[in-house]
């Protein structure tokens, strides 16, 4: 009966889409498999309000890791250089039982950040939300996203299946 219930409690990001115009993002290192999904780490627990302390510069909770450690999920994809894209957050599906207004409301609680990337924490508050610029690059980049729950998340979130789009776009 307790694993039924949690089933119904647990708060999960079901799916985060990609969408490339204009550049490709792939899976893998070696640039082979385009990216159509983040594969997300694992989380059987689902997500929790962050508890770590959060850091001054990057705004990302402590406990925010692409380690196995963290309370959040984290994702990585590869960019080959020569590009100049911005990414956004468009897309925002929260599929609830509970009061759906309320729980459209904590979606200032649900973050997006780019490991190492400075200013690119965003909460998915907005219907469209500029995560970072790039601008000559001259490397290929692995990019980490880390998606987490704001420690001021309500109860409103519970059984909630969140999803979304990062829209890779060129410049």
């Amino acid at each position: 009966f307790s694993v039924y219930k949690y089933q119904d409690t647990k708060i999960e990001i079901t799916e985060v889409k990609i969408v490339a115009s204009g550049i490709s993002v792939y899976s893998d290192k070696n640039l082979t498999k385009e990216a159509k999904t983040l594969k997300l780490s694992d989380m059987k627990l689902g997500l929790k309000p962050a508890t770590g302390k959060l850091d001054t510069e990057s705004e990302v909770p402590s406990t925010i890791t692409n380690e196995g450690t963290s309370e959040g999920y984290y994702a990585s994809v590869f960019v080959p250089a020569g590009k100049n894209y911005k990414i956004f957050v468009t897309d925002i599906k929260i599929k609830t039982n509970r009061n759906q207004m309320e729980a459209n409301n904590e979606r200032k609680n649900i973050f997006v950040s780019i490991k190492d990337i400075e200013n690119s924490t965003k909460s998915l508050e907005n219907d469209r939300t500029e995560i970072v610029k790039f601008e000559n690059t001259t490397e290929n980049q692995e990019l980490i996203f880390l998606i987490w729950l704001g420690s001021l998340a309500s109860d409103e979130l519970i059984g909630a299946k969140i999803s979304f789009t990062l829209s890779f776009e060129t410049i």
